[in-house]
């Protein structure tokens, strides 16, 4: 440190000046990117541990320039983000944020009520590490993939210096946090042979005048017999129907989110979920059997006439809250404990395996981008 004529007191290069500007006032500067940062203090003590300080908090990524909560800038970063996702996408994102990174229920739990140059590397682990206790590697990677693009954005707007998720390691599924939880495939949903029958008969019950008693059952038998997400057979179209080769295309999906109102809609999302999931399937004798026998409406699977007449609904896609409903109902008549749709899927899945396919086999089959996803949920 080098002191001048004038008292003033030149650190190294990037370190700032001290000096005494008037008796007994002190102050402090430093340049960061282009703009300076003054400090003052009532002796050159405390004008340095201000200096210090907000040298420290640079180190770790922080400023304490143009003081903004960070449930503020995540609502911010949130609008921006909005326009340029899917729909149903955003919709886990914003949950994600609020859920585990605002949590305005439990704002001490959460990050939100921190200032953007108080958010220390320490703060941010701390956080991540509790999720992981309680979490799944899924819903941790998507809190750190949050946290990591909103500070990067944070950063790119001059409200920090560097973004203190750069110095914390990704979540890995392997890591030690998640060792002591039961692997993917042992919390699976897969029905045992035995419910598979009892499931098809609750299925196709009748009343007494021989119609279906749940008109729209035959998606799950369709997705049992092809492993489709729910989603992708509720969007299935009778144009998507090869009858002449038996096959079917999938090419879209059905979503639910929140719209701008906060009212949950449903909409016909075109590209399916990874690039892989577009794909054409054969369908067997039991997946055929399960398409209704009219070809009414756009959609193979939707809203119809009922008891009392016609639905305002007609010929729309059906909502997976009455998806479900109906899978509750058939359940119930089978005596079989819940489940959610995915049972469906992974229950295909795993009678491929049971029969020898080859795991790439069933990866395309399953529509999923990366071979290791099959292998990792079914085999591993």
């Amino acid at each position: 440190m080098k002191v001048m004529e004038n008292g003033t007191k030149r650190r190294r290069k990037g370190e700032g000046t001290i000096i005494e500007y008037e008796s007994g006032k002190w102050l402090a500067r430093i340049k960061i990117n282009g703009k300076q940062f003054s400090f003052y203090g009532t002796s050159e003590k405390e004008a340095t541990k201000k200096l210090n300080n907000f040298k420290n908090k640079i180190k770790a990524g922080q400023t304490d320039y143009k003081r903004m909560l960070y449930e503020d800038f995540l609502e911010f970063w949130l609008s921006t983000k909005r326009q340029n996702m899917k729909p149903k996408s955003y919709d886990r994102l914003e949950s994600t944020v609020y859920t585990n990174i605002i949590n305005k229920s439990d704002r001490k739990s959460g990050l939100g009520f921190y200032y953007l140059d108080n958010l220390e590397v320490e703060i941010i682990q701390k956080l991540l590490t509790d999720k992981s206790k309680t979490l799944a590697y899924s819903s941790v990677k998507k809190i750190y993939d949050a946290l990591n693009a909103s500070l990067k954005y944070a950063r790119s707007m001059g409200k920090i210096i560097s973004n203190p998720v750069d110095l914390i390691e990704k979540p890995k599924s392997t890591g030690i946090a998640f060792a002591n939880k039961q692997k993917a495939e042992d919390n699976l949903e897969i029905f045992t042979d035995d419910e598979i029958q009892r499931f098809v008969t609750a299925a196709n019950a009748k009343f007494e005048n021989g119609k279906l008693i749940y008109k729209n059952a035959g998606i799950f038998i369709l997705m049992l017999n092809t492993g489709l997400r729910v989603g992708e057979a509720s969007a299935l179209k009778w144009i998507d129907y090869d009858e002449k080769e038996k096959t079917i295309r999938v090419n879209s999906s059905i979503v639910q989110y929140k719209n701008d109102d906060g009212k949950q809609v449903i909409k016909e999302q075109k590209t399916v979920k990874t690039r892989n999931s577009e794909r054409i399937l054969n369908l067997n004798a039991k997946a055929i059997e399960a398409l209704p026998p009219k070809h009414e409406w756009k959609y193979v699977f939707c809203n119809r006439r009922n008891e009392n007449g016609i639905s305002d609904d007609i010929g729309n896609p059906l909502k997976p809250r009455n998806i479900q409903r109906t899978l509750d109902y058939i359940l119930e008549r089978a005596d079989i404990p819940h489940k959610s749709t995915h049972v469906f899927r992974h229950t295909f899945a795993s009678k491929l395996f049971e029969k020898g396919v080859d795991v790439k086999i069933v990866s395309e089959l399953l529509g999923h981008t990366d071979i290791r996803t099959t292998y990792n949920t079914y085999i591993t």
